[in-house]
């Protein structure tokens, strides 16, 4: 598992105003540089922190229990202040440790699904919806504007920009054929959306969203199966995986279902009192 979230990938490039990258060097773990990102030698650590407050940080394992994450930590706080949301990918002993110890606890958790190739149902789709494939050039503002009501309630996917969401397009793993949407072929609108995607052999759930207008209808199923079909048929993949937040309990009862189990767990800690 990546010690770092996409998201924090693809800004390593520094050219994302508003956010702060952290780096410790070896040597004195007080000492630490606000710095644009580059090569050097003796990095030890790093810490990022986007403008709505999620951060993450890593340790090289031969620089752990060595006080670098605390100070990384420290910093990611002093800046972060009480809107922090640090991000610990894979839960672990020292991860629960060192927030108990900064004044931080669990406020969500992120599973990390797996799911080996076995037989699927076909999609059933609600009556008036067809699917069809994202087309780039035309569907960016309609996934955008349906992606944001979807995901209302989660800022880290609900809030991306035309930015955002070009460059993924533009990530070697872009497959338009492998992003489906489910349009009401009433009126047009998307109604709802898959998007999958492959690295190194392994296929994702990379994101699934129906509009508030069509919860319930089933639509998510159908378009799930539409995507693990397309995953497990089409590309020939043996691992699917996929996020899916605690308090999603639909979703995950879904998952379950179609022969997910739990492969990690991701925790995301706030801090207890106002800094």
């Amino acid at each position: 598992m990546n010690p770092l979230s996409e998201r924090t990938l693809l800004h390593l490039d520094g050219e994302h105003p508003g956010d702060l990258h952290v780096l410790a060097y070896e040597g004195d773990p007080g000492t630490l540089e606000v710095t644009g990102l580059q090569t050097a030698e003796n990095l030890v650590g790093y810490g990022a922190l986007s403008p709505d407050g999620s951060a993450e940080l890593v340790v090289t394992p031969t620089a752990r229990r060595q006080g670098t994450g605390t100070a990384l930590l420290r910093m990611l706080l002093d800046h972060g202040g009480a809107r922090l949301r640090v991000w610990a990918h894979g839960r672990l002993p020292g991860s629960d440790e060192l927030a108990a110890r900064l004044g931080l606890e669990v406020s969500r958790e992120l599973y990390f699904l797996r799911r080996t190739r076995a037989a699927l149902p076909e999609p059933v789709w609600p009556d008036g919806i067809a699917v069809r494939t994202f087309v780039p050039g035309q569907d960016e503002a309609a996934w955008l504007e349906v992606n944001s009501q979807a995901f209302a309630d989660h800022p880290e996917q609900g809030s991306w920009t035309a930015e955002d969401l070009a460059e993924r397009i533009q990530q070697p793993w872009f497959d338009p054929s492998g992003f489906f949407l489910a349009v009401d072929s009433r009126t047009g609108a998307v109604a709802g959306f898959h998007w999958t995607k492959v690295e190194e052999g392994v296929g994702e759930v990379y994101v699934v969203g129906v509009s508030p207008a069509y919860q319930g209808s089933g639509l998510g199923k159908a378009l799930t199966l539409q995507g693990l079909h397309h995953l497990q048929e089409d590309r020939g993949l043996d691992t699917i995986v996929l996020y899916v937040d605690g308090t999603n309990t639909a979703a995950r009862a879904l998952y379950t279902n179609l022969g997910f189990t739990t492969a990690a767990l991701d925790v995301q800690f706030t801090p207890t009192t106002s800094l």
